[in-house]
């Protein structure tokens, strides 16, 4: 499950507000690692500094898109959520500890593979994804969930190959985890995205009200 997180993040009020802040940030990072990795034989070490550097680029980037979120809230959540996975793999603050390469028992048989291929990656995606679905319940809209690409081996291999080449493309790949299609000329260009294009003709299209 990617989504240990979001029964924890809902208790947040006004999270789509909070959310913003890095301290809440940086609290349900922590939170959702302890949450993904407990049981599992993982452990995790959190650079703050670099959380803190990821956090400030999105925050960046968000401020200069949001103007967009009244096309399509559900959609442009979606692609704040792919923004924070693009600089969370750009600045990896996370580093996985895994038991059997410090010469420890082997990790469990039954541990979710796409957890043991890429744990940090698997992470990141989990705590984005986890983040969204709760913004959007508290809106009262559709949450996201997995689609069955994400259980998939390949799948994460591709992911972390791409992104290795070009952070950017973490928004497209979180797309195909939510089952949207993915836009890979300009991943991170919000008004490239479909939503948004279809949502701009409707406007464009309705009759404008004229005053007597």
């Amino acid at each position: 499950m990617l989504t240990p997180l979001k029964t924890e993040v809902e208790k947040v009020g006004d999270l789509a507000h909070e959310a913003r802040r890095f301290r809440t940030i940086l609290w349900s990072f922590e939170k959702n690692i302890e949450l993904l990795f407990k049981g599992t034989g993982l452990a995790a070490e959190v650079d703050h500094a670099a959380l803190a550097e990821a956090f400030s680029r999105w925050r960046q980037a968000f401020d200069q898109s949001k103007h967009l979120a009244d096309l399509d809230r559900k959609d442009f959540t979606i692609f704040a959520a792919g923004m924070m996975l693009k600089e969370l793999l750009a600045a990896r603050p996370i580093t996985a500890i895994v038991p059997d390469e410090l010469g420890l028992p082997a990790l469990p048989a039954t541990l979710d593979h796409r957890l043991k291929r890429w744990p940090e990656g698997y992470a990141y995606t989990s705590f984005c994804l986890s983040v969204a679905a709760a913004v959007l319940h508290e809106m009262g809209a559709a949450e996201p969930t997995e689609s069955g690409v994400a259980d998939d081996p390949r799948f994460w291999d591709s992911f972390r190959e791409n992104v290795a080449e070009n952070p950017a493309n973490a928004i497209a790949f979180f797309d195909m985890v939510v089952g949207l299609p993915p836009n890979w000329q300009a991943p991170d260009v919000p008004w490239m995205r479909r939503t948004f294009l279809d949502s701009k003709r409707r406007l464009e299209a309705e009759p404008r009200k004229t005053i007597e």
